[in-house]
């Protein structure tokens, strides 16, 4: 993880390039962390593991994410946990001193206070934050708790209070604790031409004349247009939040020594 100051100046930069990350004094960022613009964070935290969010995509305030791949056009509200650590279930201890390094400063404690002693207990391994896979258009509402490892497919919906322990298919509702499929969004014909045809990979600002309340229309008109290459696709570079600090670092050190001379 990289301590990266996120002043004003860095801010505005990040901004002016579709990036409104929210962000004020100094976050540690995953040197793999990386945005497509645009990406609006409201709040949200998402420094603690390698994050990507896709393009169209907004996290609400007080909402954290962990080792996630995030979708484009995703909606994401408030207070929701998304690939938060798991521990074992099925071992003597569900606790994280079983496998990880002087956790929580555990170990330090009985070296310093004990003379010679040294950790008996061996280290076993166990995955920390698999990551968890949110696809695109995918609504999440408020109070959702998301297990790390789990997949949410394209166009889902997560309703509000959900725990979504389990892998959520394409276009499902899921409400509940446990999580539960209340219904799908469309039929099963159209979920197949939604996901064959991946309406996300553009830009949908574009749609010109399109009306987004009438699905089947709407697919038959972009099915039309890229049989046609009428429509292009929207293919923004990921911005890698160190790569572009290192960038951001030399052009004012460039601006600095112009107004020095």
């Amino acid at each position: 993880m990289r301590p990266i100051p996120f002043d004003s100046q860095f801010a505005q930069h990040l901004d002016a390039m579709g990036l409104s990350l929210g962000a004020q004094g100094l976050r540690h960022v995953h040197p793999d962390t990386a945005f497509e613009a645009p990406v609006t964070l409201i709040g949200a935290d998402v420094w603690r593991d390698k994050v990507s969010i896709g393009a169209f995509s907004y996290i609400c305030a007080d909402s954290v994410a962990a080792s996630a791949r995030i979708g484009r056009y995703c909606s994401i509200s408030e207070n929701v946990r998304i690939g938060m650590t798991g521990h074992p279930v099925n071992w003597l201890t569900t606790s994280p001193v079983s496998y990880v390094s002087d956790f929580m400063n555990f170990e330090r404690h009985f070296g310093d206070s004990i003379p010679g002693w040294r950790r008996g207990l061996a280290r076993r391994e166990f995955e920390i934050r698999p990551e968890t896979i949110i696809g695109n258009d995918v609504w999440i509402g408020c109070d959702v708790y998301i297990r790390d490892g789990v997949t949410i497919g394209d166009g889902a919906i997560i309703g509000a209070h959900s725990v979504v322990t389990k892998d959520v298919p394409p276009f499902a509702i899921v409400v509940g604790n446990p999580g539960r499929i209340l219904r799908y969004r469309f039929d099963e014909a159209l979920i197949e031409r939604l996901s064959a045809l991946a309406w996300w990979d553009y830009a949908i600002l574009d749609f010109d004349g399109w009306d987004v309340r009438d699905v089947a229309g709407a697919v038959g008109a972009l099915e039309e247009a890229t049989a046609a290459a009428a429509v292009e696709r929207y293919s923004p570079a990921p911005v890698n939040l160190c790569d572009e600090f290192d960038r951001f670092l030399q052009v004012r050190q460039l601006f600095a020594s112009a107004d020095a001379a």
